[in-house]
This record gives structure tokens, C-alpha cells and sequence, in this order.
């Protein structure tokens, strides 16, 4: 059981990037602003409106200061310490922005296939919806986290469940439309 909360506890900027792009709604009117300027490829936008300048600023940001709070913690507390996969001390801190990218990138191209195959923004596409953010941020922050395979692994299938989880959680609360 341990092993599986240290994966969420060293990927969780990533999951904290996703959460602030799409909570970034309510923030920030003057970035609301589609990332793909409004372009199109073959006849349809390339990621869509809700893809926006907004989400990825609020989502990088939010990831890199959850990041600094876990070098904060890891630095501060020796259970901390004890309990981490990687020494937050001998990764760049900038290693906060490159999860909260890559969870953008991921959520960004599992758009532009949605667009192409004329799937609605919103309108569920599972497997697809529940892991593009997690295999982009864990894929582009691999080469600078020393972890093996095994963990990146199970780091995506942790999102996927999760993301599910939270899917159903939201739906019985009502403040999800969509089930999966």
C-alpha cells in the first residue's frame, strides 16, 4: 500500500495540473483564449475552445507551487523523507512545470483526436479522457524523475482509476453531467 501512495504522492502535480486547467474557468476572463488561436485541420479546430491559454498558465502554475510545497515538505519533515520516491533535492524544481505540461500536452492531443473524429468537447471518450493527462505528464517528466518502469506504470493506471473514481463521485454529487 505504500508503494502506491508514494506513486500518487510524487505524480500528483500532475493530476493538480489537470484539476486547476479545467477549475481555471472561473478565473482570468481576459486569458480566455483558445490555444490553438481558433485554426482548424481538415475542417475542424484542432483542439477546440476549451483548450485555453487560461487553463495552461492556472495548470503550470498550480502544478509548479504544489511541486515547491512537496520540496518544502520533503525538506522539512524527515517522514517526508523517508516516505519519497525521488530526493526533491536533486531535481530541479522547474521538474513541477514540466509534469503540469505534460499533463497539458497529453489533455491537448487526446483533444486534437477528438476533434478529429468529430467526438464533442465534453462528450466522453473512455479510455482516452481518464488517461491523457497522466501518460503526458508522467511520459515528459520520466527522463528527468529516476524511476523505473514498474512505477510509471502503475502511476497511470493509479490516474486511471482515480480519474474514474472521481468521474462517478461527481456524477452522484451532480456536479458532473458525464459518467465515464
Amino acid at each position: 500500500m505504500t508503494f502506491y501512495l508514494q506513486i500518487i504522492w510524487l505524480f500528483l502535480p500532475v493530476g493538480i495540473a489537470n484539476i486547476f486547467a479545467s477549475l481555471s474557468r472561473h478565473l482570468f476572463p481576459q486569458l480566455d483564449y483558445p490555444l490553438d488561436f481558433g485554426k482548424t485541420f481538415r475542417g475542424r479546430r484542432i483542439f477546440g475552445s476549451h483548450k485555453t491559454w487560461r487553463g495552461l498558465i492556472v495548470g503550470l502554475a498550480a502544478a509548479f507551487l504544489f511541486f515547491l510545497w512537496q520540496k518544502y515538505l520533503y525538506n522539512s519533515y524527515p517522514s517526508i523523507r523517508s516516505f519519497s520516491l525521488i530526493d526533491y533535492n536533486s531535481v530541479n524544481t522547474l521538474i513541477g512545470l514540466i509534469m503540469g505540461l505534460g499533463a497539458i500536452i497529453g489533455d491537448a492531443i487526446k483533444s486534437f483526436f477528438k476533434r478529429q473524429f468529430n467526438i464533442a468537447p465534453g462528450y466522453p471518450w473512455f479510455p482516452f479522457d481518464q488517461l491523457d493527462f497522466v501518460v503526458g505528464g508522467v511520459l515528459l517528466s520520466w527522463p528527468f524523475i529516476p524511476v523505473s518502469v514498474n512505477v510509471i506504470l502503475v502511476a497511470i493506471l493509479l490516474g486511471l482509476l482515480f480519474h474514474l473514481l472521481f468521474k462517478i463521485l461527481g456524477h452522484i454529487l451532480r456536479v458532473d453531467k458525464t459518467l465515464i
